[in-house]
C-alpha cells in the first residue's frame, strides 16, 4: 500500500494495519532547510515562488518519511486581491483593517486561480518532486478565521475587535462572510484542479464562539464550503482549535476528517463523530520534552485509536518552531511502529 493509498483509505474510515501520521506546519521555522531559505527570501517571496515552495514542503518528508505533505502557504493570501494590503512582519498585517462597514463597498471579487495561481503553480512543482505514491494536501482559512484576521484579530486577547464588528454590523459581515465563502469554494477547487489529494480548511478562532455564535457566524459557510466540494468528491478535513463543545454541529457538517485540538477527549469525540476520519491530537507543547513521554502519550493515543475505523495521527495544533528535530523523528517512528489490530 502506497502512501497515498493509506491516507485515502484512512480518509475514507477504512481500518489499515499502521496508523498514517502528517504534522501541522510541518515545513517551518524548526527545520534548518526552511530556515536557509528564509535568509534570502522573504514570506511573500517565498510563497510565491513555486519551485521554492516545493522544496519546503518536500523537505520534512525527506527528513522524517511523513506519510502526507501539505502545500507551504498561508491562509490570509486570499485577502490581498481581495482589495487590502497584506505583509509580514514576520506576522501578518492587515491594512486597512476592517473597522467601518463602509470599506466593504471597496471589496471586490475575484478569481483565484488567476491572482492566486502561483499557489497552483507551486502545487504542480511539488506533486513533481514528492512523485504519485505521497499524497499532496491543499488548505485554506475558514470564512469566520480569516475574516478576525481582517479585523485584525491576531491573538486570543484580540476578539475583541471581531466581536464589536459581527454585533455592530451583523449584515454587512454576513456579506464579508459570503464573499469570503464564494472566493474559498473557488479557491480549494483551484488547488484540487492543480493535484491536492485533500484539502484542509482551518478555522481556528471559531473555537472561541458559543455553540449559538458558531451556528450563525461559522457553520453555515463551512456547511456551504463542504457541500460544494462533495460534489467533486473531494477528499475534505477541518480543523477549528477548542472544538469540545462544538462536536454535536461538527458532526453535521459533510466532511471526511475532523482534526482535533490537544484538549478535546478522543473518547468524546470518537463517540460522536463516528463515522467521520479523526486526526490528532497529540499536544504540540509535549514536543519539546523528553522523549520517552513523547513516545508514552504517541502510545497511548494510538491504544485509544487502534480499532476505529479511519484515524490519523497528527499533533493537536501547528508544530512550535523550537521543536527539536530528534523528537520530530521520535514521534514519526513511533507511529510507524505501532500495529493495529481489526
Amino acid at each position: 500500500m502506497t502512501k497515498k493509498e493509506l491516507f485515502l483509505a484512512n480518509a475514507n474510515g477504512e481500518h489499515t494495519e499502521r496508523t498514517p501520521i502528517w504534522i501541522m506546519r510541518q515545513a517551518g521555522r524548526y527545520l534548518p532547510g526552511y530556515r536557509a531559505v528564509r535568509e534570502r527570501l522573504s514570506f511573500e517571496e517565498l510563497c510565491r515562488s513555486p519551485r521554492t515552495v516545493a522544496e519546503v514542503t518536500a523537505e520534512p518528508i525527506a527528513l522524517f518519511d511523513l506519510d502526507a505533505a501539505i502545500i507551504f502557504s498561508d491562509i490570509l493570501l486570499i485577502l490581498e486581491p481581495l482589495g487590502v494590503n497584506l505583509r509580514y512582519e514576520p506576522g501578518p498585517v492587515i491594512t486597512p483593517v476592517l473597522e467601518n462597514p463602509k470599506q466593504i463597498e471597496s471589496y471586490v471579487s475575484y478569481n483565484p486561480a488567476e491572482e492566486l495561481r502561483f499557489v497552483g503553480d507551486a502545487i504542480v512543482e511539488t506533486k513533481k518532486r514528492l512523485g504519485p505514491d505521497l499524497p499532496l494536501l491543499g488548505f485554506c482559512g475558514a470564512p469566520f478565521t480569516v475574516f478576525s484576521y481582517l479585523c485584525n484579530t491576531r491573538e486570543r486577547r484580540d476578539l475583541h475587535r471581531t466581536y464589536r464588528f459581527i454585533t455592530n454590523h451583523s449584515d454587512e459581515s454576513r456579506r464579508v462572510l459570503e464573499l469570503l465563502t464564494d472566493l474559498s469554494i473557488r479557491y480549494l477547487q483551484m488547488q484540487l484542479d492543480a493535484g491536492v489529494d485533500a484539502v484542509q480548511v482551518f478555522d481556528t478562532w471559531a473555537g472561541e464562539l458559543t455553540g449559538d455564535e458558531f451556528a450563525e457566524w461559522s457553520f453555515p459557510y463551512l456547511d456551504r464550503i463542504f457541500t460544494e466540494l462533495k460534489k467533486q468528491h473531494a477528499v475534505t478535513s477541518l480543523y477549528i482549535r477548542g472544538t469540545c463543545h462544538l462536536l454535536d454541529a461538527i458532526n453535521r457538517l459533510d466532511v471526511n476528517i475532523v482534526s482535533l485540538d490537544w484538549k478535546t477527549s478522543l473518547q468524546s469525540a470518537t463517540s460522536t463523530l463516528k463515522p467521520k476520519t479523526i486526526q490528532g491530537n497529540l499536544n504540540p507543547y509535549l514536543m519539546l520534552g523528553p522523549q520517552e513521554a513523547i513516545i508514552r502519550t504517541a502510545r497511548e493515543i494510538l491504544t485509544v485509536m487502534k480499532d476505529y475505523h479511519g484515524y490519523i495521527f497528527n499533533l493537536g495544533h501547528g508544530i512550535l518552531p523550537m521543536t527539536p528535530i530528534d523528537n520530530v523523528r521520535a514521534l514519526v517512528e513511533t507511529v510507524h511502529a505501532f500495529g493495529r489490530t481489526r
